[in-house]
């Protein structure tokens, strides 16, 4: 749960209560028929202690006392509390522990920790825990900690962490190599008075190349063009999942929140012109200034690109893939994946910028 100023998750250990609550459950089904026998004694003991030792915990942290709080409650009213000031805190992950099970085989668990900027440790739970989902929730809460707290990432050898690992080494990678070809990232280029930089990122563990223009903005909202197989449906099941797919290739392209404003409430285009309706999905949050941005003269060389350059279900090496297209209020972006080469990047150049001045001349009109 997340308010402006506070942030709030539970962490309840339901298979534990169960089983101690079954345990119980079964020590007073035996003193029903033994009285207070071994069985019931026994079993009985092993459910209360379960319950006793087994704690809820409620994580909290609030921007106006600028303190995170660990609250540990147990189904015996018992309650006792952790509160760590947020100027104390180094950053805030997801540790591992392995071990090897029977067959030899290893295994992770996984646990919430809050490090000092003295290097001291504090486990939101003394204890690991396995499982799949189980570390997706971990990572998850501690993702949201550090970006409320305004903490920055760290590495974690959690599935996510290892993936994030991996894409930021396959974008450093794409970077470096793409620089070695084309020169460097921050470096601007002027074409025909249009002022661009090329960007290296990654999607996925595949790299991405962007080229970049802040000479247009739009006002408020976007306009994101993701190129499709010539004569793909819009509508039926990719009209219905289309909202979903959009969204995941934004983020995948590497484009982030202020790229995309309000990105909740935008909407597929369901009237792309005909020129660019068989090469072209759309989704956008300003229909009004999306039909200005696709005025007849960005619609022909973006037609003409897509003719020449036709996505296929099997790339051939060395193609172009898959071009998306966002006219952002940072700017317009035109995307692909790959390292391209010195010709590729002229020729996404000579797009970007028709892109740029067609919107000059909507301007001027």
């Amino acid at each position: 749960m997340q308010q402006q100023n506070r942030i709030k998750f539970n962490d309840l250990p339901i298979g534990l209560w169960f089983f101690g609550f079954a345990f119980l459950g079964a020590g007073i089904y035996f003193f029903s028929f033994q009285g207070f026998s071994g069985n019931t004694f026994l079993l009985s003991g092993i459910g209360l202690a379960v319950l006793l030792l087994t704690w809820g915990l409620t994580i909290s942290a609030d921007r106006q006392t600028r303190t995170l709080t660990l609250h540990y409650w147990s189904l015996y009213f018992l309650r006792r509390t952790k509160e760590i000031p947020f100027t104390e805190i180094a950053t805030i992950r997801v540790a591992t522990t392995r071990s090897f099970s029977r067959r030899n085989q290893q295994q992770r668990s996984f646990r919430i920790e809050v490090i000092r900027k003295d290097n001291s440790v504090v486990p939101f739970r003394t204890t690991y825990s396995s499982g799949f989902l189980g570390s997706l929730r971990k990572q998850k809460i501690a993702d949201q900690l550090r970006a409320f707290i305004g903490l920055g990432e760290t590495f974690e050898e959690t599935p996510v962490g290892m993936f994030r690992a991996a894409n930021k080494a396959v974008a450093q990678e794409a970077a470096s190599v793409q620089q070695a070809l084309t020169g460097p990232n921050e470096q601007e280029h002027v074409t025909n008075g249009v002022h661009w930089y090329l960007q290296s990122t990654a999607l996925g563990t595949s790299p991405v190349t962007r080229w970049y223009s802040p000479d247009f903005k739009t006002r408020d909202g976007f306009l994101f063009l993701a190129q499709k197989v010539a004569g793909q449906s819009s509508g039926g099941l990719m009209a219905m999942v289309g909202k979903a797919l959009f969204q995941q290739s934004i983020s995948l392209y590497g484009f982030k929140a202020d790229d995309v404003p309000n990105i909740a409430r935008a909407e597929m285009l369901a009237s792309v012109p005909p020129l660019l309706d068989s090469h072209f999905t759309a989704f956008t949050t300003s229909l009004a200034e999306s039909r200005q941005i696709l005025n007849p003269w960005m619609q022909h060389p973006l037609a003409d690109w897509a003719q020449r350059y036709p996505l296929k279900q099997l790339q051939s090496k060395g193609d172009f893939s898959q071009l998306v297209v966002l006219f952002s209020p940072n700017g317009v972006y035109l995307a692909t994946m790959g390292i391209l080469h010195p010709d590729q990047v002229e020729e996404l150049t000579r797009l970007g910028v028709e892109m740029v001045k067609t919107q000059g001349v909507t301007q001027a009109t």
